[in-house]
This record gives structure tokens, sequence and C-alpha cells, in this order.
């Protein structure tokens, strides 16, 4: 029973080890197309609010034209950081949560198989102690009385 409960940990800390690294995959490349990104938009926001700037300078006041830009810029940064949150683990995660899960159910019923032996055990120490602790308060008037048959016996039974 010790050996199938150890396989079944280390199965389960196997799995666990593998949904964590693929957690951590999951998020480096979160964090790189974050990154990427913000580099993107900066360049991309420097380089078109100029032009742009300089374009709408001609047809509308500086005040509008700087809100029109900002108002592009922020609708540029809330795409790109939706694309990085659309990021998913994939089905190699799915499987090892399969796995994950069959591990768990397996070891809680060992445990539980192990709880009902320990209870048993107890059990059958309680009905031992109580079956001990009932002999020696019991009144022995009676067995007294037989101590000398039992000598009688024995001694009969060595001089044959």
């Amino acid at each position: 029973m010790k050996r199938k409960l150890k396989d079944k940990v280390q199965l389960l800390l196997r799995s666990e080890k593998a949904l964590f690294k693929l957690e951590m995959q999951r998020r480096s490349r979160q964090i790189i197309l974050v990154i990427i990104a913000s580099i993107a938009i900066l360049a991309a926001i420097v380089m078109l609010n100029i032009s742009s700037y300089l374009y709408l300078v001609e047809t509308l006041t500086p005040l509008q034209s700087a809100t029109i830009l900002s108002g592009f810029n922020v609708v540029l940064a809330l795409l790109m950081l939706w694309l990085a949150s659309r990021q998913e683990l994939g089905k190699e995660a799915e499987a090892i949560n399969e796995i994950r899960n069959y591990a768990m159910q397996e070891i809680s019923e060992e445990v539980g198989e192990f709880e009902q032996e320990v209870a048993s055990i107890k059990a059958g120490f309680t009905e031992v102690t109580s079956g001990v602790t009932s002999v020696f308060k019991r009144d022995f008037s009676a067995v007294k009385a037989l101590v000398p048959l039992v000598e009688m016996f024995f001694n009969s039974r060595k001089k044959s």
C-alpha cells in the first residue's frame, strides 16, 4: 500500500510540475507579447503621431488633432493588450489536468482505506483495553476459590 501511495503522490507531483511549467511558458509568452506590443505601440505612436499631427494641423486645430491622435493611441494599446490576454494553455494542459485529477482521486481512495484500517485497529485496541479493564475490575473471589483446585490438579499431573 505504501508503494502505491508513493507512486500516486509522485504522479501528482509530476503533473503539478508539468502544469506549472506550461503556465510559466504561457506567462512568459504573454510578457514577451506585451513588451513587443508596447515597443511597437510606442514606436508607431511616435511616428504616427508626428505624421498625423502634421497632416491634421493643416485641416483642424492643434487641440483637435492631438485629441484624435490620443484616441487612436488608446484603441491601439487596448487591442494589443486584448491579444496578449487571449493566450491559452492548450491540449497538453488538459491532459495533465486529467492525470492530476486521477492521481488526486487515487490518493484520496488510498487515504480513505488507510483511515478505515486505522479506525479498525483503534476499535480492536479499544475492545482489548476494555476487556483487560473489565477483568481487573471484577470480583476475583470465585477465581481465588479455584486456585487451590488448579494447584491440586497440576500437582496430581506431576505425580503421574
